[in-house]
């Protein structure tokens, strides 16, 4: 965000800077937000925009503009509003009301402030005080009620250009311009819901006790042993509950129509020795969208378990299904720009690859498995929360992190899992084999000295529902 900018050459100042200590910044992180707040910045903004296409925001600067004007800002700012607002739907940028510079949380000037600027047009502003936030998420964000309204009015328009209304009705007139802003409306309230692209939740402390012993349902019921826990155990029971609670934060979980599987799972070291006792918050961040041929979403997103000092605890990639939001026009963006070449890159375990992956691998370890009851399927998504339909139908599937828990890795120690691809829905109380493969070093490029495992869940007629690409060693 760059203040005090007056002229064309003060944001070439400001980008040669930025290109000096990061040549990259610009093209994979973003652009940049621009404070427009003195008057030789608003007279220059238009020639700023056009000739600055990094520039991707305005902020509306009333604080320090109404000092050099020395006038009242309930006086000015609406113009101030409006040259800033023409300005920046004139190139194609964002614009951003002056913050509130009062707290105004009782007297109600904050709110008042957050309502006359989107109704001048805003859909967003600056907040100085965190207690604003729920006002101004309220305005600026779309209306549920006006969204379910004006979706009974718009398939008639869309399909028909026919407006609904009625000559000598007595109703408001209602005409082309009013439909084209209820569909831009409907475009925007799914664009930005489609790409919240930052989630964070709280961890329910409660629930972490519980987890474990539900997660630990597949081995008690499946080991000679009766599941009782060692250390090897431990870490593989402390990695699934992260990976569960990495699934809690998902704020379109009804929209799952299948998790694909996560990968580059990391138990990030402590010099503490914190588990998933210490877990605190959990943040998801979107980092790409793809259009499937069926006309679903493939979302990858970035996911921290966190402690109360929101230091990482583990982090992750998760790749789901969603449903398309009906008027989301931004779906297929792709991965964003800002991330790596291996995360850009990234290509799906097929069966026909994990088919390959065996065919160079020794076997070491084959087992029968039964999965869990549908009852510890229930109590699971009640737990977790997980409202998605696939979980609550006549033969629901098996969470992907309950699923997971099916493998016979109690016997690893320092895990570190590569890729889990779940390639069919797992079903509650059917039989399975599990099968472990060592995999030779010349097919994984990875360091001479790491050893790679392959890990395969089948069902009686050897189809294949899920593989788990892991570095580890044995006992």
């Amino acid at each position: 965000m760059l203040p005090m900018c007056d002229s064309v050459d003060d944001v070439k100042e400001y980008i040669n800077m930025i290109n000096y200590i990061d040549p990259s910044w610009l093209t994979q992180h973003g652009g940049l937000q621009i404070i427009c707040e003195t008057p030789l910045g608003l007279k220059n903004l238009q020639d700023m925009l056009g000739t600055h296409k990094e520039i991707k925001g305005v902020v509306v600067g009333g604080g320090d503009y109404f000092r050099f004007a020395q006038g009242e800002n309930n006086l000015l700012l609406p113009q101030l509003r409006w040259d800033i607002l023409n300005a920046c739907l004139c190139h194609g940028v964002f614009p951003i009301d002056t913050p509130p510079l009062a707290v105004g949380l009782k007297c109600g000037l904050a709110e008042q402030q957050f309502q006359s600027a989107h109704d001048s047009g805003f859909r967003s502003g600056v907040i100085l005080h965190p207690l604003q936030t729920k006002d101004a998420n309220e305005i600026f964000s779309p209306r549920p009620d006006k969204v379910e309204a004006y979706k009974e009015e718009i398939y008639l328009w869309l399909k028909e250009r026919q407006a609904g209304y009625k000559l000598n009705s007595g109703n408001d007139f209602v005409g082309p311009p009013h439909m084209k802003q209820r569909h831009w409306y409907l475009k925007y309230h799914d664009s930005i819901r489609g790409k919240a692209t930052t989630h964070n939740e709280s961890v329910d402390v409660l629930n972490l006790s519980t987890v474990p012993e539900l997660l630990s349902v597949a081995r008690a019921m499946n080991s000679d042993s009766g599941g009782d826990e060692d250390s090897s155990a431990s870490e593989f029971l402390n990695t699934l509950v992260m990976i569960s609670l990495s699934t809690t934060c998902h704020p379109r979980h009804h929209d799952l129509i299948a998790n694909l599987g996560f990968s580059n799972v990391k138990l990030l070291p402590n010099d503490d020795g914190k588990t998933y006792l210490d877990a605190r918050y959990v943040s998801s961040q979107i980092i790409g969208r793809k259009l499937t041929s069926s006309g679903n979403m493939i979302v990858t997103t970035k996911v921290q378990i966190l402690d109360e000092s929101h230091q990482t605890l583990c982090e992750l990639e998760r790749r789901l299904i969603e449903r398309k939001l009906e008027f989301d026009c931004n779906a297929n963006e792709g991965m964003y720009s800002h991330l790596s070449e291996n995360l850009k890159n990234y290509k799906r375990m097929t069966v026909e690859r994990v088919g390959s992956l065996i065919d160079q691998s020794t076997l070491i370890e084959s087992k029968s498995i039964e999965s869990v009851p549908e009852d510890t399927h229930y109590q699971y998504c009640s737990l977790l929360n997980l409202d998605a339909p696939l979980h609550h139908v006549e033969e629901p599937t098996v969470p992907s992190t309950l699923h997971l828990s099916h493998h016979a890795l109690h016997g690893f120690k320092n895990l570190s899992f590569k890729n889990i691809t779940f390639h069919a829905p797992m079903k509650s109380s059917v039989e399975y084999e599990v099968t472990t493969y060592l995999i030779n070093k010349s097919v994984v490029d990875e360091e001479e000295d790491s050893t790679w495992y392959l890990s395969v869940l089948r069902d009686s007629e050897g189809k294949i529902f899920s593989s788990v690409l892991f570095q580890a060693t044995s006992e």
